[in-house]
């Protein structure tokens, strides 16, 4: 909740779909930097993080919505904290 101009609440909008859609392509990205960064394969990244390579593959192309549990992983596997990953 928020205020306008005359002081009335009002609902903060969400961000809109692509706000999303380009935020998960840049933590992707991220993802991805880190890995290479690392010399690891996706696979190897998979084995050492507990996710599968697909899945993997789907983050670091912006296509998956990471749950807390998934993002912990990953940092694990990739052997950072997870607050580097933002």
């Amino acid at each position: 909740m928020g205020t306008n101009e005359f002081g009335e609440v009002v609902a903060l909008g969400l961000p809109k779909d692509k706000e999303f859609e380009s935020f998960r392509k840049a933590f992707g990205n991220r993802v991805k930097h880190f890995r290479k960064s690392s010399g690891l394969s996706q696979e190897e990244l998979a084995e050492r993080s507990g996710l599968h390579r697909n899945y993997i593959s789907d983050v670091e192309r912006g296509r998956r919505n990471l749950s807390l549990d998934a993002l912990l992983k990953l940092a694990n596997g990739l052997g950072i904290n997870i607050r580097d990953m933002f």
